[in-house]
């Protein structure tokens, strides 16, 4: 039985062109696509060397010389101390809490800094998600904390803990090529410099995270003796070859104090100077309230100015940022848009294109002169100091 659609086919230029080309594939054919060797995937809890977190407070998490690292969780359970009975129900921790309970994380490799992010980068990190990669990020570490149960003041003052789970992803874990090797690399620690602990709320009550509730819980990929042997063979008998990853760096903030007469459509304007002279990926822009007991939001930056060399290099308002992460399929992607803890307001300046799995472009700062970026923000709060920070990547 002839075909209509074939015959027509037959019978087009174009088609026939294409099916000239080398890159014409029948996906019927059987084929041999590349596959992995079968591996042990292992979680296992990291409890840090040290007991206690509080405002300040240093934690090292000593990783166990066990496989490959591809994933790590920071775990903890934080509860209130109140001062009066508390319904069940009743608004506990701000959303974006965690943000203000972590300072610094750093990747330490046999006692040397590797690696370090703050706050405002892993905020950055977050900001940056799809929909669909940040419900978790959402559920387990960003959002709203509630009273989970009726507090009686007279009978005992502490809230039932609540549990944080924030995931911590360095560069080095966004690829296959460059996650890090336990078993063969020197030790491996990550240490965590807490931030603002102690933020609830509730009007006349402490927070404070748990004794012995901290940990890590990490996953390794673990192959057989021959396919580690095979790795190290392979990986190490090039010496010229080299991975590319890449690192986190935050530009000195930026503070300002509005103006006690200041109305909320009065534009406010912030500059940071740019020191880094490394390569960038990725710009991110954010302004929020210094005072660190404060609920961590970050403000509407309504329009972006990046300048360098006498050049205004990249100037767009609120509504073309919405557009700055561009897909290699020609659109932009979305950021998350529900229950984002203002996660939205983070504004980006992509070199390349939006994608998780590849370097699309950089740009090389050292040799421009008086590289800098102006923000500018409506609907401030009167008499407030605020901080402007950049994160780079």
């Amino acid at each position: 039985m002839s075909n209509a659609i074939l015959s027509s086919n037959a019978n087009s230029s174009l088609i026939n062109t294409l099916l000239g080309s080398e890159s014409v594939k029948n996906p019927n054919v059987y084929s041999t696509e590349e596959i992995t060797p079968p591996y042990a995937a292992t979680w296992q809890k990291c409890d840090p060397t040290t007991s206690t977190a509080t405002n300040g407070r240093t934690q090292n998490f000593e990783v166990m010389k066990y496989g490959y690292v591809q994933q790590a969780l920071l775990c903890w359970d934080k509860i209130a101390t109140v001062s009066a009975d508390l319904a069940a129900d009743a608004d506990l921790f701000d959303a974006n809490d965690v943000i203000r309970c972590i300072d610094t994380i750093e990747l330490m490799c046999a006692g040397r800094a590797v690696s370090t992010m703050t706050g405002d980068d892993i905020f950055a990190q977050f900001s940056d998600l799809s929909e669909a990669d940040s419900i978790p990020v959402r559920s387990s570490a960003l959002g709203l904390r509630k009273n989970p149960a009726a507090i009686a003041f007279a009978t005992d003052p502490k809230s039932k803990p609540v549990k944080y789970c924030v995931p911590i992803v360095f560069p080095q874990f966004e690829d296959v090529n460059t996650q890090l090797n336990a078993q063969f690399l020197e030790p491996i620690t990550f240490k965590v410099k807490w931030g603002q602990v102690t933020n609830c709320m509730v009007a006349n009550a402490t927070g404070s995270i748990v004794e012995n509730s901290m940990y890590m819980r990490l996953r390794y990929k673990a192959y057989p003796e021959e396919q580690v042997s095979e790795v190290l063979s392979s990986n190490f008998d090039q010496p010229e070859l080299a991975q590319l990853s890449s690192k986190w760096y935050s530009e000195s903030p930026q503070s300002f104090t509005t103006a006690s007469g200041l109305a909320s459509t009065d534009v406010v304007d912030s500059t940071v100077e740019l020191k880094n002279t490394d390569c960038v990926q990725d710009f991110f822009v954010m302004c929020y309230k210094s005072d660190n007991t404060t609920a961590y939001a970050a403000e509407k930056i309504t329009n972006l100015k990046l300048e360098a060399s006498g050049q205004v290099l990249v100037e767009m308002s609120a509504e073309e940022l919405l557009y700055t992460r561009l897909g290699e399929h020609g659109w932009s992607c979305s950021q998350s848009v529900s229950d984002s803890g203002s996660a939205t307001n983070v504004a980006k300046i992509q070199n390349g294109l939006y994608t998780w799995y590849k370097l699309s472009n950089t740009l090389s700062l050292r040799e421009l002169n008086n590289p800098k970026i102006t923000v500018s923000l409506t609907g401030l709060s009167a008499s407030t100091q605020y901080t402007v920070r950049v994160s780079e990547k």
